[in-house]
């Protein structure tokens, strides 16, 4: 055990060499790992997150297209990180792979599946994996639909075995492989040489001789092996985001500020309007007009903010119901021709019907030429259930493309029923980064909110960027929006022995989690007027309260009287604690007795 404590894991295989046949037409240019979520390639996000965790050696195992991976991320210093690269001639099924990454390896590693997308806590798996002295370490992760893979059986804390695929009401847990491992290589021995399957050659040998530790995985999990998971990925994983330093907030509006073509909520204006006036600056951006941002947003929000018209192309200040004009980019009478005569073409050859006006359906909006295909102001529920998964309008893309020059034009799906056309380049990406170089913002105080930011979608460009929250309606939006407020009120700080976020401090008390270093300890200290409530939030507290010892687990609390010696420590690893102080907080009201880091 003690041997164990001590190693340092601090290498991982990423296995990234499948051929991605499922996920056609995307990958017959781009090999799989590349594809990008959120602006970034899907192994990117994994390797942030395994260097977020002190994870820095990463060997990545490619076959198909392996020299477009190995020039995008090089020898990843750009990262910040180690990457070196293990290389498949042919097809060597995932235990072929990984024994030949691992064949330089003699300490333990992390191994990861790259088409699959989380934000486990490394750290926490390397905890777990040193206290369960296993072979192997898996992470497990739920699902309902356990009918759709190999559900895992436990006894306490170890997988004994694998059911796959069976009936709801006949699964054993709700828990599956989530494809992040922690692997001592001696237990690949049991792979042949050349091509084999780690489940079936590795997994299902070990798993009945209890050498098989599992790691719950409570967090988001997005696998990526399908285009349809692929889509569903882009729309709904959130990537780790500093939200405390983002200050300019630019969002999109049908759909994610107000419901499409309608008044921004007064609720959400509220809002807006609170975080305006705490110093937040806030855009608009839309293929809307400019004369319609301003009935839907600026009629209910007076506080000053930024419309970003027509894809950021018309771009206007508004404050005290006054519009500046500050630029304008249109499409000159021939483009706009050329673009209307194709847009008619396509509505008579697919027989689309507006449900309004022909100019409700086709609309010229200066900078961007837009087809809503039932009409802007049909009813919003008819809009929302006219082609849902935008499986029509790709098709429609598709049409246009070959009556329009693709070096001249962008042609995007946007909005629930619209298809948007704009110069080559012209879209949210421009606009917002037109914006912030006008303004002198810096990329990293940006934060993009958007409903369409799949690939294909009118927000994806934004994704390339600056950092993006995708929601799926305002009310989404309106949470999201309020959990940024309230992170902005958290104070965070830093200590010898760790560090502290504080929530709320008052006359009637103060609510923080303290987060200890492993083996560190708080001072030996006292206080007159308040007692504290501690709750474990992780095991291995230990609380020290007028010379007893209590050795808390995970949930577990314990109150420490007015007067009382108290002192917070770790046993061996990080330990989080939740502190409810009843009464003011006062440095003046704190005696310290011992102090590791000499403080009086």
């Amino acid at each position: 055990m003690m041997k164990k404590m001590r190693e340092k894991i601090d290498t991982a295989i990423i296995v990234a060499g499948g051929l991605g046949t499922r996920l056609r037409p995307l990958t017959e240019t781009i090999p799989k790992p590349l594809l990008p979520i959120h602006g970034k390639p899907i192994i990117e996000h994994i390797i942030l997150n395994l260097k977020k965790h002190d994870v820095k050696n990463i060997i990545i195992s490619i076959g198909y297209k392996a020299e477009q991976v190995q020039a995008y991320f090089k020898d990843g210093s750009s990262l910040g990180v180690n990457i070196s690269y293990s290389l498949e001639a042919e097809p060597l099924g995932t235990g072929g792979a990984v024994k030949l990454a691992s064949k330089s390896l003699s300490k333990p590693f992390f191994l990861l599946w790259g088409d699959n997308l989380m934000d486990v806590n490394f750290s926490k798996m390397k905890e777990d994996y040193l206290n369960h002295k296993s072979a192997i370490l898996m992470a497990l992760t739920h699902r309902e639909d356990v009918e759709n893979f190999g559900v895992a059986k436990l006894e306490e804390h170890k997988i004994i075995t694998f059911v796959e695929k069976p009936k709801r009401e006949e699964a054993p847990s709700t828990l599956i492989n989530a494809g992040a491992f922690i692997v001592d290589p001696a237990c690949l021995e049991f792979l042949p040489e050349g091509k084999s399957s780690l489940e079936k050659d590795c997994f299902e040998k070990l798993a009945p001789e209890r050498k098989i530790s599992a790691h719950i995985h409570q967090g988001q999990w997005f696998p990526t092996d399908t285009l349809e998971k692929y889509y569903h990925a882009n729309t709904t994983f959130q990537p780790a985001t500093n939200l405390q330093e983002k200050k300019v907030i630019i969002a999109d509006v049908d759909d994610t500020i107000c419901e499409s073509c309608q008044i921004i909520s007064s609720e959400m204006a509220e809002q807006i309007s609170r975080m305006i006036e705490q110093g937040y600056q806030f855009a608009f951006i839309s293929g809307t007009k400019s004369e319609d941002l301003q009935y839907m947003i600026s009629s209910k929000l007076k506080q000053r903010h930024h419309l970003l018209a027509t894809t950021g192309t018309n771009y206007s200040i508004v404050e005290k119901d006054t519009v500046n004009v500050v630029y304008n980019n249109s499409f000159n009478p021939e483009e706009k021709e050329e673009i209307i005569t194709s847009f008619k073409k396509l509505i008579a050859d697919y027989e689309i019907i507006s449900l309004t006006t022909a100019e409700d359906q086709l609309q010229d909006r200066g900078s961007q030429i837009t087809l809503s295909a039932i009409g802007r102001n049909a009813p919003s529920e008819l809009k929302a259930a006219y082609d849902p998964q935008g499986t029509k309008r790709r098709v429609w893309v598709e049409f246009l493309k070959k009556q329009l020059d693709e070096n001249k034009y962008d042609i995007k799906i946007g909005g629930t029923t619209s298809i948007d056309i704009t110069r080559k380049g012209l879209d949210k990406e421009w606009g917002i980064k037109t914006f912030a170089q006008y303004h002198n913002y810096s990329l990293n105080s940006i934060l993009f909110f958007g409903d369409k930011i799949h690939p294909g979608g009118n927000d994806f460009p934004a994704t390339r960027i600056v950092d993006c929250i995708s929601v799926k309606s305002p009310a989404e939006t309106l949470q999201q929006l309020r959990k940024i407020e309230l992170l902005n009120k958290i104070i965070v700080s830093e200590r010898p022995w760790g560090n502290f976020e504080q929530f709320t401090a008052n006359e009637l008390s103060t609510v923080k989690i303290l987060e200890v270093k492993p083996q560190q300890r708080l001072s030996l200290q006292s206080h007159q007027h308040r007692e504290e409530l501690w709750i474990a939030l992780d095991n291995g507290v230990v609380a020290e309260i007028d010379g007893k010892k209590y050795h808390l687990q995970s949930g577990e609390r314990i109150l420490i009287p007015k007067g009382a010696k108290h002192r917070l420590s770790s046993e061996s690893n990080r330990i989080r604690v939740l502190e409810v102080a009843f009464g003011k907080f006062d440095e003046d009201d704190i005696t310290r007795y011992e102090d590791d880091f000499g403080r009086a």
